[in-house]
């Protein structure tokens, strides 16, 4: 009698710890991993934004060698037309204020903003972008007052010598002119239908031409101009620390909760159905009562 009790003691608590490990299975189903509780700590930490540059990781900024094509050496430095960018990953305390810090930086240099983004983690950090375009004269100059708006991570620019590229669409658009100028005089001077057609033909094509070479010298005097720079700002991120008995002990507390969250779902799920085949067995044991009289 004593070893039957004890059998139906172990089967109770093997019973309860199935019950309880069923309820936690479904609790943590059904409300993932949200319904533990959690300490955040401030710890720094290097955000990663989609855009310019990558993740920042260097503790300290490095800027590389500009390089620069040295053909046409007989051309004054002040004359060489070059294309000038610059990349950055700064940390900053307020994105927000640092955002308007660099607006303010780029006007006082007499550039401008070209476009910006920002995104929000979930710990309520932000991170996010800015472009800008700086005189080329003043570009080394707003690169090195970055250092007003945060913690420079990384920083590099680089310089790439378009004169030979410039100086040929130049020599072309002056050849393309003089062709439409030939081509005018003869305009004017023909007669014939055929001629004034054929000359026709020969100026829309040089014209055309002439448009395609002025709108790709336009576009090299805009960019040499002004350097772009691309930079990348984050706020530290959040690093969620849970270490300690205090956390241990909290963390059991949540998971005794999500057990009997669990265990609820499942009596609302297996309740129906044991009262469904309670009345089962009650109509059957019923019928066989009156069967047997």
């Amino acid at each position: 009698m004593i070893e039957l009790k004890k059998s139906y003691i172990l089967f109770g608590v093997i019973g309860i710890i199935a019950i309880l490990m069923a309820g936690f299975f479904v609790g943590t189903l059904f409300f993932g991993s949200n319904i533990y509780s959690k300490r955040v700590v401030y710890e720094e930490g290097v955000s990663s934004s989609p855009g310019y540059g990558g993740t920042p990781q260097a503790d300290a900024y490095s800027k590389t060698g500009t390089q620069i094509y040295t053909e046409s050496s007989e051309l004054n430095s002040n004359d060489r037309k070059v294309v000038k960018n610059g990349n950055a990953n700064i940390e900053v305390e307020s994105f927000d204020s640092s955002i308007s810090k660099i607006k303010e930086l780029s006007s006082n240099f007499g550039g401008y903003v070209t476009n910006s983004n920002m995104w929000t983690s979930d710990s309520g950090t932000k991170s996010g972008n800015i472009t800008v375009r700086i005189p080329e004269n003043r570009f080394e100059e707003f690169g090195d007052s970055l250092i007003q708006v945060g913690k420079i991570k990384s920083k590099e620019t680089s310089s790439y010598d378009v004169t030979e590229q410039y100086m040929d669409l130049q020599a072309r658009l002056k050849n393309l002119r003089n062709q439409e100028k030939r081509y005018t005089e003869l305009l004017s001077m023909a007669e014939d239908v055929e001629d004034v057609l054929a000359i026709e033909v020969q100026l829309g094509r040089i014209r055309g031409e002439i448009e395609s070479y002025e709108g790709r010298i336009k576009y090299l005097d805009n960019t040499t101009s002004f350097g772009t720079f691309y930079i990348n700002l984050y706020e530290p991120q959040e690093v969620i620390h849970e270490w300690g008995i205090k956390n241990a002990f909290d963390r059991a507390i949540d998971a005794f909760i999500t057990s009997v969250a669990g265990i609820i779902i499942l009596g609302g799920f297996f309740i129906p159905i044991i009262i469904l085949i309670g009345i089962i067995y009650l109509i059957v044991k019923y019928t066989k009562k009156r069967v047997k009289k």
